[in-house]
């Protein structure tokens, strides 16, 4: 492997890393939500996206398709804009309407006003201008529209309505009191989710590239 492709799978290690830790700190701190975790999420596919059109812009040289590049990077855009409206009025305000608390901590969230989410959403940031300042080799495509970090915000998404429901008595009506234990029930299948598809998506792109 090249001294080019380890430094930038050690980026996005590294970066997995530090979110894997922010979010665990944020969930002990308890400043963290279902719609923190999910728009994240987002935020992390938003960062690819835009730094994949960067490279369709200024290193198309290193683009083996461009026509088909492209075409990947307005499809994600496309989806993901889609989903951030769903995030934020659902995630956002619907799921914990009645809880003040709540809402101000995704206000806070949404504003970049939450430490936590703020060095998490740096991290990626960090990650994304190593790689396309050390990405030099032919790139086959963008980050595919159903991408493993794709499909982690869908999982994510389902699972959010699950674990919320759940907790909030909708589906199954339980003396145990979750309000202790909501934040970690809620975040900690995400956290888990994201950093076994995130280890894929980096393996697999990594031995395509040696």
């Amino acid at each position: 492997m090249s001294t080019t492709l380890k430094t930038s799978r050690i980026a996005e290690i590294l970066s997995l890393i530090v979110f894997s830790i922010l979010t665990i700190l944020a969930i002990s701190k308890q400043q963290i939500s279902v719609f923190y975790i999910i728009y994240l999420l987002w935020i992390d596919e938003f960062l690819k996206t835009i730094f994949d059109f960067l490279k369709s812009r200024f290193k198309s040289n290193t683009i083996t398709d461009l026509s088909t590049y492209r075409k990947l990077v307005r499809s994600r855009f496309f989806m993901l804009g889609i989903y951030v409206i769903f995030i934020i009025v659902f995630f956002g305000f619907l799921l914990d309407w009645k809880s003040t608390d709540v809402i101000n901590g995704n206000f806070e969230v949404f504003l970049f006003k939450n430490v936590w989410f703020n060095f998490s959403v740096l991290s990626f940031f960090i990650r994304e201008v190593i790689e396309y300042h050390y990405e030099s080799i032919p790139q086959p495509n963008a980050h595919h529209v159903l991408s493993k970090g794709i499909i982690t915000s869908h999982l994510s998404i389902v699972f959010g309505v699950f674990i919320w429901s759940f907790i909030s008595g909708k589906i199954v009506e339980t003396d145990f009191d979750f309000s202790s234990y909501g934040s970690a029930l809620a975040i900690i299948p995400f956290l888990i989710i994201k950093f076994i598809f995130e280890i894929m998506e980096i393996n697999n792109r990594h031995r395509q590239n040696i």
